[in-house]
């Protein structure tokens, strides 16, 4: 009886401690800045990680997550943070390609990889370090990747080919294939997206998955909804950390810190596909807009000026790029032939062959 009495006592002196150190003011506060708009299901994503490491760390850590343009605009931001500007960052590494062309390769390779792919590329063939290499030069941590849903180019004509685009506008992050072909990519900050669209600054535009692009206001805008994605093959966004705020914190504490934004790395990928399904059902059945497939045959002589593009890359460039390119060509040359072989079953059968029964039949 003595003994459970202590025990009770014990366990009542411990909540009164955890609830002493909960009430009081955190020991760290970042600041964080995420790419989105708080309209988007990834600026929720963010919050509720910051919630969560509140909660793990007992209220030591705080983090505050602010829009995109809070503390630097969207091109500079990962300098701001190496800088010391804010402590947090969540954007696409391709716009810190100024810095280190390398972020191109690492974080959009135009018919590249999918998501999957760079899954597997990043944890088992050595992805991750090259990242943090590139993010050395910035002063700045990788805690997690985040690999896009599937993009949609957004346009008002049905383009059923790169050659029907020649002579038009496309909005991208990544112009080279595209130069090559009449088409004149022109590189807008996610600010400057819509507007550019809504008054013909350009005839197109990719930026995101259809869920995000919703959120932008560009289903409002375009007729028509392309695939496949061959321009960003599922664009990767990472998260960041200044490296001097880093440093600061105890190592439980950054254990709580990484575990955190690396749990919801998959489910950023998942929300992004589900989300993007069901937005294409909804405009399908208002007849907002038509969606349509590039034919694929086209993607076998494009992959080959592809790799002529990053040959020239690593010719001009070398170093870290040359060294990206090297570690996704021998990665490619296992992977391909074993992922071509094991394909899931339902690979190269319509919707319809893979349901199994007569569509509309579970609304």
């Amino acid at each position: 009886m003595k003994k459970n009495g202590l025990l009770l006592l014990a366990l009542t002196a411990a909540l009164a401690f955890a609830s002493s150190a909960w009430s009081a003011a955190p020991q760290w506060t970042w600041r964080m800045q995420v790419i989105h708009s708080t309209a988007q299901s990834d600026f929720a994503q963010n919050v509720q990680t910051a919630e969560d490491i509140m909660k793990a760390t007992g209220g030591r850590l705080q983090i505050k997550v602010s829009p995109n343009g809070t503390f630097a605009s969207s091109l500079e931001a990962f300098q701001a943070c190496g800088d010391g500007v804010f402590e947090v960052h969540s954007s696409w590494p391709v716009y810190a390609k100024g810095v280190e062309y390398a972020f191109m390769p690492l974080s959009n390779m135009s018919l590249g990889l999918d998501a999957h792919d760079k899954w597997v590329w990043i944890y088992e063939f050595g992805g991750w370090d090259l990242m943090q290499k590139a993010f050395d030069k910035v002063n700045l941590k990788l805690l997690a990747v985040e690999i896009w849903g599937t993009e949609i180019l957004m346009a008002n004509k049905p383009f059923k080919s790169i050659t029907e685009m020649k002579g038009r506008k496309m909005r991208t992050s990544d112009p080279r294939l595209l130069a090559k072909n009449g088409v004149a990519g022109i590189t807008l900050p996610l600010e400057e997206v819509f507007t550019g669209l809504q008054t013909g600054t350009v005839d197109m535009a990719e930026f995101g998955n259809l869920k995000y692009n919703e959120g932008l206001g560009l289903t409002d805008i375009a007729k028509y909804g392309i695939f496949p994605d061959f321009w960003n093959v599922h664009f990767i966004t990472t998260v960041v950390v200044n490296k001097k705020a880093w440093e600061k914190l105890p190592p439980d504490v950054q254990s709580i810190v990484e575990m955190a934004f690396k749990a919801r790395e998959h489910q950023h990928w998942t929300k992004s596909q589900y989300l993007s399904a069901v937005v294409m059902r909804e405009l399908e059945e208002k007849k907002k807009m038509s969606f349509s497939r590039m034919d694929k045959a086209q993607f076998v002589e494009l992959r080959k000026q592809m790799y002529q593009i990053e040959q020239e890359d690593i010719k001009k460039y070398g170093g870290l790029t040359a060294e990206t390119y090297k570690s996704l060509y021998k990665f490619m040359e296992v992977w391909y032939p074993y992922k071509t072989l094991g394909a899931w079953w339902g690979d190269g059968l319509t919707p319809e062959q893979q349901l199994g029964f007569k569509p509309g039949t579970h609304r």
